[in-house]
């Protein structure tokens, strides 16, 4: 994220814009180039003056050593902000964009083919493909048949908790 936080900050400065309204068009022309719905945006929101470092983070790990703890820390980070099974299940949905990357995270490769189009496949993905252990000498990840795509922990954990698979 460093590397988006620093192209967009003299865009900010550029216009005026808060770091709250740089990021929210940012997030709304991305969802829209990705084949994604308009998202109407207007700026005016301003930036808080309280820190907004959470403790744990703002979204889950990517493992935390076994399902059980995966499903629990999910919960943790996401109830803080106010989310239901269903909207917490689909804050994970945030896969259909992007990839791993090991520089940033130990983790390699993409959860889709179309890391850059907004849709589905995540979802039907981590529904109906078998997923094995990737043999690596990184953290445990888990792959496709062709080896080409990926899931981390926290995403299988969201198969095994009754509440979650629905």
């Amino acid at each position: 994220m460093k590397k988006a936080r620093d192209a967009l900050e003299p865009l900010a400065k550029k216009h005026g814009l808060s770091h709250a309204d740089i990021w929210t068009l940012a997030g709304a022309t991305a969802i829209e180039a990705m084949g994604g719905p308009v998202v109407p945006w207007r700026k005016g929101t301003t930036d808080s003056e309280k820190s907004t470092t959470l403790p744990d983070g703002r979204l889950p790990d990517a493992d935390n050593g076994s399902r059980k703890k995966d499903v629990d820390h999910i919960r943790k980070i996401l109830c803080r902000q106010g989310l239901s099974d269903l909207e917490m299940v689909l804050m994970c949905g945030d896969r259909t964009v992007g990839r791993c990357h090991t520089d940033a995270s130990s983790y390699t490769g993409p959860w889709i083919f179309a890391e850059s189009t907004f849709f589905n496949e995540y979802f039907r993905l981590l529904l109906e493909e078998m997923r094995t252990k990737k043999k690596c000498n990184g953290p445990m990840q888990f792959e496709d048949k062709s080896g080409t795509l990926m899931m981390l922990p926290a995403d299988m954990a969201l198969l095994e908790d009754a509440e979650f698979s629905k």
